[in-house]
């Protein structure tokens, strides 16, 4: 699957980050999708910390189905923070077991 294409970057899971830090370089990445798999998987924390490279990220889109909506606040927050010139949305990857999948 091609997670990079056009400046966008797109990281569902674990193994997608995984493949981001080794083939994608962090300068040319414009706009960042993150599935819930991947901050799932490797947590929010860590997550932040490695994702903090995209200097030149514009666009940030999430997926909050597996954020509590009283977190949803406070993680929006820390992507602006990380982000700052960047603009943000919620999405949804419709997961089994998230607050949008059934």
């Amino acid at each position: 699957m091609e997670i990079f294409t056009d400046g966008s970057l797109i990281i569902w899971d674990k193994n997608e980050l995984e493949r981001a830090e080794k083939e994608v370089p962090a300068e040319e990445v414009i706009s960042l999708r993150v599935g819930a798999k991947c901050y799932s998987e490797v947590g929010l924390s860590n997550l932040y910390r490695r994702i903090a490279k995209y200097k030149n990220v514009t666009k940030v889109s999430v997926a909050d189905d597996r954020i509590l909506d009283p977190d949803m606040p406070s993680v929006k927050a820390k992507f602006e923070k990380l982000f700052p010139n960047a603009s943000f949305e919620w999405s949804y990857d419709l997961l089994v077991g998230g607050k949008h999948g059934r």
